[in-house]
């Protein structure tokens, strides 16, 4: 949700939509269907350590189908499987999915803990590079995920 409302914010790509998604379940087959690409953004559980950034692709999310890694009732592997089914003969789409890796995943609440915290700048990038975002544009998204002053333009630019 943090990384949704930070990229509220920006000024992103033509044709990008930022929605929010209470839970991965089959009320996101239809926008799932309908983009050309999907970035999800979520916490995992992969094993890794805790804040790690992962961004996967539509053959590395499906190895997981066995694996629960998402904190929701059905898991995106499996989301993408009976789409993949549902699709028409030969469709093609980008599906990834940036995460951030948590320690505790079965309690609710509005904190991020300090290793997630630190890893929203990296999130970020993952999914304004996986969107074709302009530089200036990363720029902007690091300053607001770290809490700081947007950058000036001359700082944007790398000057």
């Amino acid at each position: 949700m943090r990384l949704g409302r930070i990229l509220q914010t920006l000024p992103l790509p033509a044709n990008t939509e930022v929605r929010f998604y209470p839970q991965v379940d089959l009320d996101l087959i239809d926008d799932l269907l309908a983009a050309k690409r999907f970035v999800l953004c979520d916490a995992t559980r992969t094993g890794t350590a805790p804040g790690t950034v992962s961004s996967l692709q539509l053959e590395d999310i499906t190895r997981f189908s066995r694996r629960p890694y998402c904190c929701h009732g059905i898991g995106l592997s499996e989301l993408v499987l009976i789409a993949t089914e549902l699709a028409p003969p030969g469709w093609r789409w980008d599906v990834h999915l940036v995460g951030v890796e948590v320690q505790v995943i079965d309690e609710f609440g509005t904190q991020l803990s300090s290793a997630v915290q630190a890893a929203l700048p990296d999130a970020l990038r993952h999914v304004l590079n996986l969107i074709g975002a302009p530089a200036e544009l990363i720029a902007l998204a690091d300053a607001e995920a770290c809490g700081l002053p947007a950058p000036s333009p001359l700082f944007a630019f790398g000057g």
